[in-house]
């Protein structure tokens, strides 16, 4: 158990990165003058704001609190994550509002400068929140917490953890794959590859 459940913990960290790489290239082309895609922008902040809230962030509520009794050294950082776990779902869900807002209402307009700040604090907190949580706390937990004491902790870690095969996520990855839209970085320029669905540009 222990190995599957740091398993998922560690995917889902890779898949919000290649989210948020995603995310930050649409922003890049809203710095250009252009404009972002207002719809798979609101997909990516409910993705990455209400997926984490249905398994992850309740599994790492557990495991944050058995650190803080096995490493209090570590108690200050994990107050700091947990808080960042509140701001992250507030930040995120104002963003979809917005963006939802954008795509029925000025699908063809520029993203203006303050909307477009507070897009890149988010993915900012966000890049810094997974790199402190693979850098420092998932060493931690992983020596802190043997396989007997996870299985202890078995009853409160769901290992339903919800699938990638979900519609909602499908959704999002097929507008990202069907149409390259994970490579767009503005003034028809392209990324070498998608960080989501691997594809890459027509003339690689």
């Amino acid at each position: 158990m222990k190995t599957l459940v740091f398993e998922r913990l560690h995917a889902d960290h890779h898949r919000y990165a290649a989210l948020l790489c995603i995310l930050d290239r649409q922003l890049h082309i809203a710095t250009c003058d252009e404009i972002p895609d207002y719809c798979l922008l609101a997909r990516l902040c409910h993705y990455l704001t209400h997926q984490p809230e249905e398994w992850h962030y309740p599994v790492e509520d557990v495991l944050f609190a058995r650190l803080a009794d096995c490493d209090t050294q570590s108690a200050d950082l994990l107050a700091v994550l947990t808080e960042e776990h509140r701001r992250i779902t507030r930040d995120g869900k104002a963003l979809e509002a917005t963006f939802h807002r954008w795509a029925e209402d000025s699908p063809q307009a520029e993203l203006d400068l303050n909307r477009l700040n507070l897009a890149r604090s988010f993915s900012e907190l966000y890049h810094h929140h997974l790199h402190s949580e693979n850098r420092h706390v998932y060493p931690l937990l992983e020596r802190c917490i043997d396989a007997d004491e996870l299985e202890r902790l078995a009853p409160r870690l769901s290992l339903a953890s919800p699938a990638e095969g979900s519609p909602g996520f499908q959704r999002l990855y097929r507008q990202v794959a069907d149409h390259h839209t994970g490579l767009r970085l503005g003034h028809g320029e392209q990324a070498d590859f998608c960080p989501l669905c691997d594809a890459r540009p027509d003339h690689a």
